[in-house]
């Protein structure tokens, strides 16, 4: 209803860390909580002493009730929770809400995963839906772009993703001497690496970043065939 308050909850966090120098991880335990994570892509609203904001949860629905946050430093509300989020101590949150990604239309095609910044948190999570139900889709290709090559969030993770058929493409936009692979905008090289093989007339596609980019990456797909009903927002 219009104008009616968000209800919070205090969770304990379970684990914090630094996955690169501007963006921090949270696992928290949902407890009750869990049970309106449904699905990929939903969000929570976090609430620290100088306001509430919205994150996308980074994590897809897990058994044991936890979810993880990915947290971008630099905006106010983001440093308090980052400041005071630390192992044992309690966060502010709402329950997991929003449509997150469809994905039913989706199984038995090809999936192309777009994600720019922090907007790798949501896509991360349909990551991790995709790989449990691996069997369910056929090619996986992601699209991840920061500015530097520094800037990736979950390298740890990446290998694994790979060896269950999902293949990363990481695309930072600046010149970087060090950086042994492909540069540029995501969308840009989606469209050089011609969307890594997959078929358009089979293909859905999952975005998650700044509006510039989701727009940018729309027009590509369009270009390539992929109309704007088989592109997908998390909200």
């Amino acid at each position: 209803m219009p104008g009616t308050a968000t209800p919070y909850e205090a969770v304990p966090v379970l684990a914090a860390w630094d996955e690169t120098p501007s963006l921090r991880a949270l696992r928290v335990a949902l407890g009750p909580l869990a049970a309106s994570h449904a699905v990929a892509g939903q969000v929570v609203k976090l609430r620290a002493p100088s306001g509430e904001a919205y994150f996308a949860l980074a994590s897809a629905p897990a058994p044991d009730a936890t979810a993880d946050l990915l947290l971008k430093r630099g905006g106010r509300i983001a440093d308090e929770l980052v400041a005071s989020a630390l192992p044992g101590a309690r966060v502010e949150t709402s329950a997991p809400f929003g449509k997150g990604f469809p994905l039913a239309q989706a199984e038995g095609r090809d999936l192309l995963l777009f994600a720019a910044g922090s907007g790798i948190a949501p896509v991360r999570a349909l990551i991790q839906h995709v790989i449990t139900h691996r069997n369910r889709f056929h090619r996986v290709s992601l699209f991840y772009g920061q500015r530097r090559g520094a800037d990736f969030a979950y390298r740890a993770e990446h290998l694994d993703w790979e060896r269950h058929g999902v293949r990363v493409v990481l695309c930072p936009s600046d010149a970087d001497e060090a950086w042994p692979g492909v540069r540029g905008r995501v969308q840009e090289v989606a469209r050089a690496l011609a969307l890594a093989g997959s078929d358009p007339s089979g293909s859905e596609a999952y975005v998650c970043g700044m509006t510039a980019m989701v727009n940018e990456v729309k027009a590509t797909l369009k270009d390539a065939g992929i109309p704007p009903d088989r592109v997908h927002l998390n909200f």
